[in-house]
């Protein structure tokens, strides 16, 4: 049940819209001061006094007067069983107040679960209308339709959107009906079935286990590391093996791993390209995010072919880009770089040249 339905289910059982989503708000982000409680919701600033105290004598909530006004939601157990009482539809709303009431927050933990499945999938949608660099996703066709106008959204202010979405017998003609545009969002099919799994701007990360589970739950995941494993996963099975349901080759294109630029572009730097690239990244000293463009000057990774394309295995222990910028020489590492200048979050291969002449 969206949230918008939810607020229905608690107007019918006698709230006001501000009430309703004043104890929502507070249901989702714990004790508040009345002031957030006003910016996290609809309820104007000149009404959530009112708002909470009237909450508060309908046992909705509780009041705190500290230096200023705060507000925390009740034990949910009286409000359960009065919901109950009014049928399917509150029914469906105090099992969702349940599951939010139990639900971890990943401002304090850095992993947790959840009962269903399909709250892994609200996580996901909140977290991608905020997402600022990347999205890497796997999913089935009916949870990408239901998730394509925030991707896409996510891709027009130039967030790097992956979607690996799982084989069905109807995938073709149901791709043709997407309308994908824009070079930020690309798309592979995956020809074997896996788990739902999504990591964001590589800190986030929420897995659920597809229909073949025999548990219904999902994992929030709220950690760089954790992130940086289930994106190896999701770039070594689920994208690199797999070809993209479009073919884009046209320039400026955007990478998201180092390694798939290299994979990409080492062959041509041997034979002699001249390849420039803009780098969006954090400086490995200060952790300030750097954008710098250049020119690859050298390309590294452990037993160096010069002549082909290297394996995923030879670019999964490290591998190094230097760029020239014109004023300075930076190495360039990979998440999780240590003692590179720059970790390079967006690589973007502006150009190729040969002699000059611009490759497309």
């Amino acid at each position: 049940m969206d949230r918008d339905t939810l607020k229905r289910a608690l107007e019918n059982a006698d709230l006001t819209g501000y009430e309703a989503d004043a104890y929502l708000t507070l249901v989702d982000h714990g004790r508040l001061p009345a002031v957030d409680v006003a910016k996290k919701s609809s309820v104007p600033t000149s009404q959530v006094y009112e708002t909470l105290r009237s909450l508060e004598t309908k046992g909705f909530v509780e009041t705190i007067d500290q230096d200023r006004l705060h507000a925390e939601p009740s034990d949910p157990v009286d409000i359960l069983s009065h919901l109950r009482e009014r049928g399917n539809l509150f029914t469906d709303a105090a099992e969702e107040l349940e599951e939010r009431w139990e639900q971890p927050d990943l401002k304090d933990h850095r992993v947790g679960v959840v009962k269903h499945a399909e709250t892994v999938l609200e996580h996901v949608r909140t977290q991608v209308r905020e997402a600022d660099v990347a999205v890497e996703l796997a999913l089935t066709a009916d949870q990408f339709e239901s998730l394509r106008a925030d991707l896409q959204a996510a891709a027009d202010r130039d967030v790097i959107v992956h979607v690996a979405v799982y084989y069905e017998p109807d995938i073709a003609e149901r791709s043709a009906e997407w309308e994908l545009s824009g070079p930020n969002l690309e798309m592979r099919v995956v020809k074997i079935p896996g788990p739902f799994l999504a990591v964001l701007d590589r800190s986030r990360t929420y897995f659920a286990p597809n229909s073949r589970a025999e548990e219904n739950y999902g994992i929030l995941i709220h950690d760089n590391i954790l992130s940086f494993i289930n994106h190896w996963y999701f770039q070594t099975c689920l994208w690199y093996s797999w070809e993209p349901l479009s073919s884009n080759q046209q320039l400026p294109k955007t990478y998201i791993s180092l390694k798939e630029f290299i994979r990409d572009v080492s062959a041509l730097y041997h034979a002699g390209a001249s390849i420039a690239v803009t780098i969006d990244g954090l400086d490995v000293e200060t952790r300030a995010f750097r954008t710098v463009t250049g020119t690859v000057t050298n390309v590294y990774y452990p037993d160096i072919f010069t002549n082909h394309t290297p394996s995923l295995e030879r670019l999964s222990t490290y591998s190094i880009v230097w760029l020239d910028t014109g004023s300075e020489e930076l190495s360039v590492g990979g998440w999780g770089a240590v003692f590179e200048d720059l970790e390079a979050q967006k690589i973007t291969l502006e150009a190729i040249a040969f002699d000059g002449d611009a490759q497309l």
